[in-house]
């Protein structure tokens, strides 16, 4: 039932997709608007709907945390983690990941284990600790955290693609998604965990670093200074911001829980986009509003850049695939409910 065409695209689409990925950065969306130029232009498809809700969710959570980072709250809250590291140094493994998860998941980010890295690098070394061990636990980590998160560019992509659907007879939500994704995240992070405490030879027994440190320069280079946010005084307005971000996310997940709480507009809920839009865009505001964030800065923060790579490749990608799927989607039904028949 589906043609030599649609194998022709898929080919196409699946070399778009891999070779975007391959050169990286905004690349993998740029490269998804050949992909379209070719379906329209030489299969002469139908053009699909651009992700515009997905785009727009992306885009209020982005400018949330990055109007957390260019605040300052960040840093607050890498400090409380930091002291939970140093006062259980030998844990570092364990710990670090967990640690790295966790606040990933509260900011909507995986930027925060960028910071981390150092400060894990510098507990891991001090201990005698391969820092490998723990730094690629959590770098690992704080990928799977973007799933989990309801500030999260991947979790709000996945409730804005999904509102509408039901699952389970009970219209899909944050309820639906984490109730998979985090008990998921938490035996995979312990597996991660336990896989990198056997890395690599331990320090003490590794030939190859012991004869590197024997040399007093390479040795000062290897260990270095103490990396530390322990002891930094943050302005209120900093912890404020931290407050006002992690609380907007609280009352996200408290309207996703519970549905009953939206308002009703023309005898529905308020979708969670919408909520999770209004709210993100409101968090942003009070931040530059109470915390004396200057708004020009939020721009120039990793977080927004990141971003917007994110909106780019979603853009481009979506609405290729979309493009692709939508011509062939009778096909696509006719050949899954052959094999539901088939195999019941």
């Amino acid at each position: 039932m589906l043609g030599l065409d649609f194998w022709l695209q898929l080919v196409i689409v699946l070399v778009a997709l891999f070779y975007g990925a391959r050169k990286g950065g905004m690349a993998l969306g740029l490269i998804g608007g050949i992909g379209l130029i070719i379906l329209v232009f030489g299969f002469h498809l139908k053009p699909g709907k651009p992700p515009v809700d997905v785009i727009l969710t992306i885009l209020s959570v982005i400018c949330a945390s990055a109007a957390l980072q260019a605040a300052g709250g960040l840093d607050c809250l890498l400090q409380i983690a930091e002291k939970l590291l140093r006062k259980h140094p030998r844990a570092v493994c364990f710990l670090a990941p967990y640690l790295c998860w966790f606040l990933a998941l509260l900011c909507g980010t995986d930027y925060v284990v960028y910071t981390m890295l150092p400060i894990i690098y510098d507990v891991a070394i001090k201990n005698g600790i391969r820092p490998e061990r723990p730094m690629a636990a959590s770098t690992i980590a704080s990928q799977m955290s973007v799933i989990c998160s309801p500030a999260a560019v991947a979790a709000v992509s996945m409730i804005s693609l999904l509102d509408g659907y039901q699952v389970g007879g009970e219209a899909f939500g944050f309820v639906q998604l984490f109730s998979i994704v985090i008990p998921g995240a938490i035996v995979g992070l312990l597996a991660v965990s336990i896989f990198s405490v056997f890395r690599g030879k331990d320090l003490d027994k590794d030939e190859e670093f012991q004869k590197l440190i024997a040399d007093p320069e390479q040795r000062k280079y290897v260990y270095g200074e103490t990396t530390t946010l322990i002891g930094v005084k943050f302005r209120p307005e900093q912890w404020a911001s931290l407050y006002l971000f992690l609380a907007t996310v609280a009352v996200v997940a408290i309207f996703g829980m519970f549905p009953e709480l939206r308002p009703i507009i023309g005898k529905k809920a308020l979708s969670m986009t919408l909520i999770i839009q209004m709210f993100m865009l409101v968090c942003g505001a009070l931040i530059v509003i109470f915390c004396k964030t200057r708004a020009s800065s939020i721009s120039k923060t990793p977080v927004f850049s990141a971003g917007c790579v994110a909106i780019t490749a979603v853009f481009g990608v979506a609405w290729m695939a979309d493009t692709m799927f939508a011509a062939h989607l009778s096909d696509l039904k006719a050949v899954l409910t052959e094999l539901v028949r088939t195999y019941p």
